[in-house]
């Protein structure tokens, strides 16, 4: 699984979503003091109107933020610091569909990495793939204590964690830390990492940041991997034992998935017990899931209610002396709706379903689980999920990079907030060590069990 995660392009895909790498066109590396105050100012702005959850960072005084910020983008000496200053910024959001990304001209130019891949375990950062020139000197299940010197902790907490933008939880900022954290840095840096061996041994090791520009041939642990998931296909189907289909769904960006779920039905209307993997499902168009949904469910099931922070001018202004406008005055007016709803299709598929879920599983496939949370004979298995999803608006930058708001605001039916949390699965698993070791994917094996268990007594 791991190997097909590590390409090129793997650290800008955490980095940047996809859709927000920036083009060629106008990307300047130095900015003027105009260009430089107008793009703090426009983010400032657009946030303010309509950024969806400032609730949920309420010891956050933005305005303040605002006017902190003002002099340190101005003292920047190139636009990759100054794109710096903007993440810092907008990383006080802690929303994962809100953040600054590089232009693509700069991105190139100032991250790289070494063949050296980790993943967080238990909050610590643990060694799954080396190039394997390396592997002598890091063998694989090796934790990182320390970079270039400073204890993880430290290094993540002054050099990383500050500037990650798209960020909803704890865990996910973690994660995301530990996977990027050896990636900044031009094309020959050096970057010194401590480790400790499965055998308890100390020792550092000096790497070079030279992936982009060779091809490696890595030795890797075979591990589910979150947010590195671009060199996948877009589905995978296949049978298990006791008649038990497997399906993964990787993305919901792309309407050939359910082109291809179409097509596989016939064979998953077989199965005695169906297990769906969207740990690796990073989003895109909810109306995606929700037509794979419509072939395994009986009755109509209901999507997220949703609401998005409205502006009246003249509300705001009554807001001073009219009690009714009141929450004009304090940006707390929203506009409300419901996501529509999903009726079956004739002759659907219902059997012990088992949707596996993870800190990967992201925005349109969250709401995928919204519609299935009250469905009887679906089962969630895993860890929370990523914990964000919305509508995010787009911004162009000055320099040629680009930024998102999120706007929208979504919850259960009910009013439950997944948002910041994540989507609790059903049947938690914890991710260990050892699993990561000795290359168990412990999720899908309970999947299997529980499967089992159903079709037996059936």
């Amino acid at each position: 699984m791991l190997q097909r995660y590590i390409a090129v392009i793997s650290l800008l895909f955490v980095l940047f979503p996809p859709l927000l790498l920036a083009n060629n066109s106008n990307q300047n590396e130095t900015l003027s003091t105009e260009e430089k105050l107008y793009g703090l100012s426009l983010l400032w702005k657009e946030a303010s109107y309509n950024f969806a959850f400032f609730d949920q960072v309420p010891d956050l005084d933005f305005d303040a933020a605002y006017e902190a910020t003002i002099p340190k983008v101005l003292a920047t000496n190139n636009t990759f610091e100054y794109y710096r200053e903007l993440q810092r910024f907008m990383a006080l959001l802690k929303d994962g569909h809100t953040g600054v990304y590089f232009p693509e001209n700069i991105s190139e130019k100032h991250f790289n990495w070494p063949g050296v891949w980790a993943v967080e375990v238990k909050g610590e950062a643990v060694i799954v793939a080396v190039d394997k020139t390396l592997e002598s000197k890091i063998p694989l299940g090796s934790k990182v204590v320390s970079v270039n010197g400073l204890l993880l902790e430290q290094h993540l907490n002054t050099k990383v964690i500050p500037f990650l933008n798209d960020i909803s939880t704890k865990k996910v900022e973690r994660t995301k830390a530990i996977q990027i954290m050896l990636g900044e840095g031009i094309e020959g840096s050096e970057v010194t990492i401590g480790i400790r061996t499965l055998k308890m041994e100390l020792k550092e090791v000096r790497l070079i940041r030279d992936t982009l520009q060779r091809k490696r041939d890595y030795a890797f642990l075979d591990v589910y991997m979150p947010f590195m998931n671009n060199n996948q296909s877009l589905t995978e189907f296949k049978w298990l034992d006791n008649n038990i289909a497997y399906i993964a769904l990787n993305s919901f960006f792309d309407t050939k998935v359910v082109d291809t779920f179409k097509k596989y039905f016939h064979e998953i209307q077989k199965a005695d017990a169906l297990i769906i993997d969207i740990r690796s499902n990073g989003g895109g168009m909810t109306n995606i899931g929700t037509d794979i949904l419509s072939y395994l469910i009986d009755e109509d099931v209901y999507g997220a209610k949703w609401k998005t922070p409205k502006h009246i001018a003249a509300y705001k202004a009554w807001g001073r002396y009219k009690e009714g406008s009141i929450d004009f005055q304090f940006t707390n007016a929203w506009e409300t709706g419901d996501m529509p709803v999903v009726s079956p299709q004739e002759n659907p598929l219902i059997v012990p379903t088992y949707v596996l879920i993870g800190r990967g599983t992201v925005s349109a496939a969250e709401d995928f689980l919204v519609y299935t949370d009250k469905i009887s004979h679906f089962t969630t298995i895993g860890e929370n999920t990523y914990g964000s999803t919305g509508q995010p608006l787009t911004l162009d930058l000055p320099g040629g990079g680009k930024a998102r708001i999120c706007t929208k605001r979504d919850t259960y039916p009910d009013g439950r907030e997944f948002v910041g949390i994540g989507i609790k699965p059903d049947i938690y698993i914890e991710r260990k060590i050892d699993d990561i070791i000795n290359e168990r994917d412990v999720v899908l094996l309970r999947a299997i069990t529980e499967a089992r268990k159903q079709i037996v007594n059936q």
